[in-house]
């Protein structure tokens, strides 16, 4: 009843640019449910805080206690209310998600390290239907979304990898969740740092953060180079843990490119191609506007520890000028899915193409 409700939210409030509804929508829908999803949806797809009385009213006592004791719910300062731990739950193709509150929202109470956006959904909804049989490799795996839907569609085993401990321990909690911790492992890891170097797999899913979009140690000094590095620094190590008919999914999110294509995408074609790899790329145009995303490169540059604001803002000077080559022209922001395949005839991967 719970996805149900949600569900029917969904379609009728106004959803954020991230893929939140907007709490400005979802705050006077939700009043209008009865009390006992009043109180669902406030703790776990707003989350405000919610008075002893009514959550107790609102609740079976061991549905409460056991809630208490698993750390989702927690009293606030005060000890009067109820809340979750900047936490929410979120129905998604017939798993239960624990994820992080969004930055947007203004019941988040720390920073949200178990995200989950529109990009999550675009990445479901490009897997295969059926993965039956299969090993897969979920890179940059935050909740656990997608190596849980690829265990939901028949995969005999799932690797998640992904950088930031606490989302590792929210997912690995996800997979308990949906009853599917006997073939999911989830590890913390930089990349792929965390794989054995035997381990190979079928198929592999990537959906990298969108920020940084410049590397750390480098000054981009073309436009292949702005974009998801994070993407593009295990590109290299990534073919040597895949199967010789290995297919997969990897996301770019925020390049820049013109009339539909994007130079990144283009770049990191050429470089699976070198490893045997055939990619069929489907482009989107982003909400973002070029200048915005220029403001995100300076605000990336200006947080470096080692690099003066003088600096910064002579480097950017050089990006808007690349941003003017005539050779290279740009006329807009774009998101890639790029699907991968060794051989086009695989038939495991026939329902990504």
């Amino acid at each position: 009843m719970y996805a149900l409700m949600d569900y029917r939210l969904s379609v009728n409030v106004e959803m954020n640019s991230v893929g939140f509804p907007t709490l400005r929508s979802l705050r006077p829908a939700v009043r209008n449910l009865d009390p006992e999803y009043d109180v669902l949806f406030r703790l776990f797809r707003i989350g405000e805080t919610v008075d002893d009385d009514s959550i107790k009213r609102a609740l079976p006592v061991n549905v409460f206690d056991a809630l208490v004791e698993l750390e989702l719910l927690e009293r606030d300062a005060d000890k009067k209310e109820w809340r979750t731990p900047s936490l929410l739950i979120v129905p998604v193709e017939g798993l239960y998600l624990i994820v992080g509150v969004p930055p947007v929202y203004t019941t988040a109470t720390r920073p949200c390290n178990t995200g989950f956006d529109v990009s999550s959904l675009i990445v479901v909804k490009s897997l295969p239907t059926s993965l039956a049989g299969l090993t897969v490799l979920d890179v940059c795996s935050g909740s656990g979304i997608q190596g849980l839907l690829c265990a939901r569609r028949g995969a005999d085993s799932i690797v998640g990898l992904e950088l930031n401990e606490e989302a590792v321990i929210t997912a690995r909690a996800n997979a308990i969740l949906n009853d599917l911790d006997q073939r999911v492992d989830f590890r913390q890891s930089d990349k792929l740092a965390a794989l054995n170097a035997a381990e190979r797999f079928d198929f592999v899913v990537c959906n990298t953060p969108s920020v940084p979009m410049i590397s750390g140690t480098i000054v981009p000094t073309s436009l292949e180079e702005i974009g998801n590095v994070v993407l593009v620094d295990l590109l290299a190590q990534l073919s040597a843990h895949l199967q010789p008919d290995a297919c997969g999914i990897l996301c770019a999110w925020r390049s820049f490119g013109f009339a539909g294509r994007t130079f990144q995408a283009n770049d990191i074609a050429s470089q699976l191609a070198e490893k045997g790899f055939a990619t069929t790329v489907h482009v989107d145009r982003a909400p973002n506007t070029i200048e915005s995303i220029l403001r995100g490169l300076e605000i990336e540059l200006e947080r470096r520890s080692s690099m003066q604001r003088t600096e910064a803002a002579t480097i950017m000077q050089r990006l808007r000028g690349q941003l003017q080559q005539p050779e290279k022209p740009v006329d807009g922001v774009y998101n890639q899915v790029i699907f991968i395949n060794r051989t086009r005839q695989q038939a495991k991967c026939a329902s990504t193409t």
